[in-house]
């Protein structure tokens, strides 16, 4: 054992590294679901939406009001 050479200490190093890269990548795959959870698109109800906008709105508002703008400013579409 002993006796090997650089080019096979070489070759054992990228097997070793190759080997390492296959169980990160299958520990990833099945911790991941099979990378399909990144695929996911959320639809969130129409009531949330109207919601959302709303605080939207009045933080925008309060914004203009701190900053000492008159007029609040148009709402984004």
């Amino acid at each position: 054992m002993a006796d090997l050479s650089r080019s096979a200490i070489i070759v054992f190093v990228i097997l070793g590294c190759v080997v390492f890269t296959l169980i990160g990548y299958s520990i990833h795959f099945l911790a991941t679901n099979g990378f399909r959870d990144d695929e996911r698109s959320h639809e969130i109800p129409h009531e949330q939406a109207v919601y959302m906008r709303q605080l939207r709105l009045r933080d925008l508002h309060w914004l203009a009001r701190d900053n000492g703008l008159k007029e609040p400013p148009a709402p984004p579409v």
